[in-house]
């Protein structure tokens, strides 16, 4: 969760019948240089965009003509980014990524767009004149709140059905001074959002029961199976995905307002989905529950939430934190009955998720400590 910390804001374009014409020709033209490195970075297992552009340059330089040389060279890094991400999301499909893409996008970089106050300039096809769009004003609340960014990247996806587009404009902000201050252990859960070392929780019954609504009205859908009905399933899915991500969003502002913290500490459950995978031990109804428990994006909000604040982000071994005992370390799997914890050693009673997020905490502290011996991270 390091890097150079970047922001997006995404704002609506009008095209004219000319314009989208064009676009939509030079989005085919990149999808296709962009499939053809997806090939090549899965024929050679490698994500490497400087060496995927020594081997494919020239060579789809001299096929599509028409494209500038500048988005050949954006198409290639495009695609070795979008292998790594399904490398990275799709563990045992590993290099299989479709070498195709449907949705008209095309990736503007500092070389072939230009943005002044609110007007915007975007190369066009090879011969062609950069086009001129004046831009909705920036929202006041994020120019206060990231007066010192700089214009990184633009994304422009282009709607078929009309001449209109969504841009995606990346701005690179400045890095903030780390703090120093206690160190946070935040244990997710599912039934519990999330559930802190300091006693703080989120809980989100209502979410359960919306989310139950939306299961019912698919199940409902499906059992139809006519075209409106997969319609209005595609419908309830955007939906449901725009209400997660809107808890998701609150819960990680919450965590990230913890007064006095300087680390907070999450368990790395990259492999969790392992557990829902069919032929293991996993119930049905639990494997259910851990292939839609978005436990990623909620991650993902409180790092850059917490890393605008100085507070850095660790991510610990998971293993055994729920069966652990924090008070005198003994680990045993009848420790916890569901939300309760009895140790069976020194009899010490918890909430199950407050005694796992204090193994956390104590796990992240234990992990600086050894880091600060090498100079790596200051101990908070």
């Amino acid at each position: 969760m390091s890097g150079t910390p970047t922001r997006a804001l995404v704002m609506p374009l009008a095209l004219s019948p000319d314009q989208h014409a064009m676009y939509s020709r030079l989005a085919d033209l990149y999808n296709r240089v962009w499939g053809s490195a997806v090939s090549w970075c899965d024929a050679n297992h490698s994500v490497n965009a400087v060496a995927a552009q020594k081997a494919l340059y020239y060579s789809l330089r001299a096929r599509f003509p028409q494209l500038l040389a500048q988005f050949v060279c954006n198409a290639l890094r495009d695609a070795a980014g979008a292998v790594r991400s399904w490398n990275s999301n799709h563990p045992k499909r590993r290099w299989s990524l479709k070498a195709s893409r449907r949705k008209p996008t095309i990736r503007f970089d500092l070389r072939t767009m230009g943005l002044r106050g609110n007007l915007l300039t975007l190369s066009s096809m090879h011969g062609l004149k950069r086009q001129r769009f004046l831009l909705p004003s920036i929202p006041a609340w994020f120019d206060e709140r990231y007066p010192e960014r700089r214009l990184q990247t633009v994304t422009l996806v282009l709607d078929p059905t009309n001449p209109t587009a969504r841009l995606t404009l990346t701005f690179r902000i400045p890095k903030t001074e780390p703090v120093e201050g206690r160190v946070l252990g935040v244990d997710l859960g599912m039934h519990a959002l999330y559930k802190d070392s300091e006693g703080g929780e989120y809980r989100y019954p209502q979410v359960q029961r919306v989310r139950r609504r939306y299961a019912y009205d698919r199940r409902t859908l499906q059992e139809k199976g006519t075209r409106s009905a997969h319609r209005r399933l595609k419908a309830i899915g955007r939906r449901e995905e725009r209400f997660i991500r809107d808890v998701d969003h609150r819960a990680a502002k919450r965590l990230a307002d913890t007064p006095g913290i300087g680390v907070m500490a999450f368990e790395d459950l990259t492999r969790i989905r392992r557990l829902a995978r069919k032929g293991t031990r996993t119930g049905r109804r639990r494997r259910n529950m851990l292939n839609q428990w978005p436990f990623s994006q909620l991650q993902e909000f409180a790092a850059y939430k917490a890393a605008a604040k100085g507070i850095q982000v660790v991510m610990v071994d998971p293993a055994y934190t729920s069966q652990r005992c924090n008070r005198c370390g003994y680990v045993d799997k009848g420790n916890r009955d569901r939300a309760r914890f009895d140790c069976l050693r020194c009899g010490h009673s918890d909430d199950a998720d407050h005694n796992a997020a204090l193994n956390i905490r104590d796990r992240a502290i234990q992990s600086l400590g050894q880091t600060q011996g090498q100079g790596a991270v200051n101990h908070p």
